[in-house]
């Protein structure tokens, strides 16, 4: 199957990560600038997520709910009216915890929310894929191995913010 890159202006979007590893913190990263209302929900924030938690929350672009999902699950619902904030009923969720039953129960939850779900790692229950992301000024360019070679991706992503490096400072690599 060939996938169909799409670019979103997720400016009051609102994005629900569920979990705060290494996965998660990348990806909040990529979304921080986008304008996206993120809230995270997890367990514990690793040592090395503070301070961008920290971060993020002073700017307003991130909110943290530090508690097991299946207990803020229970608590506040997606369909809740306040849970999440503008975005006209826009959302994405992503479940990065590690945990495979969290991250089914929060797939279930966002799609019955009518949300885009992304399973970190298991891209049958994602509805489409996080890319490595390339971004210089303007440029940005996103990278898939259509979910088969996590390392690949990696690998192009790097290269590819290279040579967007060299393109757009007029540096070559010698």
């Amino acid at each position: 199957m060939s996938y169909f890159p799409l670019f979103f202006d997720l400016k009051n979007w609102n994005v629900m990560v569920i979990g705060a590893g290494t996965v998660a913190q990348r990806r909040i990263q990529s979304l921080a600038e986008t304008g996206a209302v993120i809230t995270v929900v997890a367990k514990e924030v690793p040592a090395s997520a503070e301070e961008l938690f920290k971060e993020l929350s002073l700017k307003g672009v991130l909110r943290l709910y530090k508690m097991d999902y299946r207990d803020y699950r229970i608590q506040y619902p997606f369909k809740e009216e306040n849970q999440f904030r503008g975005g006209e009923g826009r959302m994405i969720v992503l479940a990065a915890t590690g945990d495979a039953q969290a991250d089914r129960l929060a797939a279930e939850d966002g799609r019955r929310a009518g949300a885009f779900v992304n399973v970190a790692g298991e891209k049958e229950q994602s509805d489409f894929y996080f890319p490595g992301i390339a971004r210089q000024g303007q440029i940005v360019a996103g990278i898939t191995a259509g979910g088969q070679d996590h390392r690949l991706a990696k690998a192009m992503t790097q290269a590819v913010k290279r040579c967007l490096d060299e393109e757009m400072t007029g540096e070559r690599s010698r």
